[in-house]
């Protein structure tokens, strides 16, 4: 970056599988004048692995490698506990329930209630009951199932952290750029902050500095979806996803001294979903949480620069930019989150590209509440 040229915080978030398309954009903003130099990289799950290959210096191609050597083969193993436990709790609750007859006779007589005053059985009425039942007679059912599987996830990540560390190395070298990744503490709920140097801003308990820098671990950490993945350990503390509080984690930028902040994220802005079908609606579902999440971090930045603008002290003015995003071209398939198959993130890499395209090219790119 020339001299002078006011530092540039990049905000990747997460996303899952879509991290390819902030492969795209780093391409494109790459060959940019204003991108070639020190940034300040800041990232939550996905955003916080790219963000991490940035850091250590590695190309979109190098990116986009580690990204189709999921799609060959996904890192990942169910945890026995996981399979032993729910075999288990299921043999051990046939025994119970088929020898508690008067919770047997209960059942009966509420089906056959229900039946009654919801004939003809139809197969949705069906279903219904079912339903009904369980949420209100035997909701114990599930609880304890739960309490029966002695693990906190689905899959282990052994496999995936091990490819991270061939991949980045460990610590994360990072060469030129500042880097900060965004985690929640899975004891105290609160987001944690690990930043490769300290500056004024980061004193505060929610900023970690490690003396040996930004371990695969912490990477790891910041992506570690609770429930599918299991907690990742940092030292004696236990971290899962930062997406979870802070999905476009703008606030370590602006201590690590950036002055203009582009945001990538992977969610539409304005997408039109059929809420004809389940999986549509739990994809706008998850958009709407991240899209409030980020509206929430930009909303209380442009209020910061109110302040400075106001003359209080402490408070500094960080120009925004209007975020990079998936447009129409996009062509985000139901369930894309989670779809880690070759040619569909090949589609998002470019995608990528044209959305930063489009970005460079808008006349008024700045943020203005």
């Amino acid at each position: 970056m020339a001299q002078g040229r006011p530092r540039i915080g990049l905000v990747l978030s997460g996303g899952g599988a879509r991290g390819t398309f902030q492969v795209g954009v780093y391409e494109r903003l790459s060959q940019d004048a204003r991108f070639q130099g020190p940034m300040v990289l800041s990232g939550t799950s996905a955003g916080a692995i790219n963000a991490a290959f940035i850091a250590a210096g590695k190309s979109p191609d190098e990116m986009m490698r580690f990204w189709e050597g999921l799609a060959d083969r996904l890192p990942v193993d169910a945890t026995e506990h996981l399979l032993n436990g729910i075999a288990l709790a299921l043999a051990g609750l046939t025994v119970t329930e088929s020898l508690d007859w008067p919770r047997t006779l209960g059942a009966w007589r509420f089906f056959l209630t229900r039946m009654v005053e919801r004939f003809p059985p139809w197969p949705g009425r069906l279903v219904g009951m079912g339903i009904e039942y369980f949420l209100t007679e035997r909701f114990d059912l599930l609880t304890k199932i739960l309490e029966a599987v002695p693990t906190p996830c689905l899959v282990d990540t052994k496999r995936l952290r091990e490819r991270l560390a061939a991949t980045l190395g460990d610590p994360v070298r990072c060469q030129e750029h500042d880097l900060a990744i965004s985690a929640v503490d899975a004891e105290t709920g609160k987001v944690v902050r690990f930043v490769s140097r300290a500056t004024p801003l980061t004193g505060s308990s929610e900023y970690i500095v490690p003396p040996a820098g930004i371990t695969v671990d912490m990477v790891l950490a910041s992506a570690s979806i609770p429930v599918i993945f299991p907690p990742a350990p940092v030292g004696e503390r236990l971290f899962w996803d930062g997406g979870l509080l802070v999905n476009t984690p703008m606030a370590p930028v602006v201590a690590l001294g950036a002055e203009e902040i582009v945001t990538v994220l992977v969610t539409e802005l304005e997408a039109k979903p059929a809420f004809d079908r389940l999986g549509a609606a739990l994809e706008r579902a998850v958009d709407s949480l991240l899209e409030s999440s980020y509206d929430s971090d930009r909303k209380l930045l442009l209020e910061r620069n109110r302040l400075a603008r106001s003359g209080v002290r402490d408070y500094q003015q960080v120009k925004l930019y209007k975020p990079i995003r998936p447009g129409d071209d996009s062509n985000l398939v139901l369930g894309s989150y989670l779809y880690f198959n070759k040619p569909a993130m090949l589609a998002l890499r470019a995608a990528g590209n044209a959305a930063a395209n489009r970005w460079l090219a808008d006349p008024e790119p700045e943020d203005r509440l």
